[in-house]
């Protein structure tokens, strides 16, 4: 029904942070997708625009919502979200079930499910040490497998890579999970072998 290639896998990653399936009233099939309103503007029209428009074969709107910052799509669509669905994506709330389906590994394209997943989620970090700057890759989920999941894929391509339990109480769930490469080396290796697709963390790199 829809084609498993590199968009898809973006897309499947995108959703795995700012997206969700919903089923209102038994038969209503919603997707969600939320982006900072901030810094994702770029993001939103370069990206996930183009991405729903090739998916879906028609152009797909979304709203600003200053009040909660975000930008958000929300829509229909029953074929889309059933096969969403059928890769194991959670219908309702994602909580700590969310990973990288074994097709996407079947088809080599867990690089682009990780590329996707990283421009929702996750940051370019840079910090002066002492005077140059010095960046670290960062991503946090209350998924334990998807950031295992991850951080494996990041070691296995030479990116040098940690997994993190996050032990605070701040967080609405009880364990938030972490993983961290740092260092020019890493983050070269990480643009060549996986590539930033946000806007936002283009910019940052550039600023190296």
């Amino acid at each position: 029904m829809f084609k498993i290639n590199k968009n898809f896998a973006i897309f499947y990653g995108i959703l795995l942070d700012d997206g969700s399936l919903s089923l209102i009233r038994r038969n209503m099939k919603f997707i969600t997708i939320s982006s900072c309103i901030h810094d994702d503007g770029s993001f939103v029209h370069e990206i996930i625009v183009p991405i729903l428009r090739k998916l879906r074969g028609k152009e797909t709107n979304f709203k600003l919502r200053p009040k909660y910052g975000v930008i958000e799509f929300n829509f229909t669509d029953a074929k889309l979200f059933d096969f969403m669905a059928s890769l194991g994506f959670p219908i309702g709330k994602k909580g700590n079930t969310i990973n990288i389906p074994k097709l996407f590994y079947e088809r080599n394209l867990v690089k682009y499910v990780v590329q996707g997943y990283f421009a929702a989620d996750g940051s370019l970090v840079l910090t002066k040490n002492p005077n140059l700057l010095y960046p670290r890759l960062e991503a946090s989920s209350i998924s334990k497998k998807l950031m295992k999941q991850i951080c494996k894929f990041f070691n296995d391509s030479e990116i040098n890579c940690k997994f993190y339990e996050r032990k605070t109480k701040v967080w609405k769930w009880k364990q938030q999970y972490r993983i961290q490469s740092n260092g020019r080396k890493n983050l070269k290796i990480f643009a060549r072998k996986i590539g930033f697709i946000n806007p936002k963390h283009k910019e940052r790199l550039n600023r190296l």
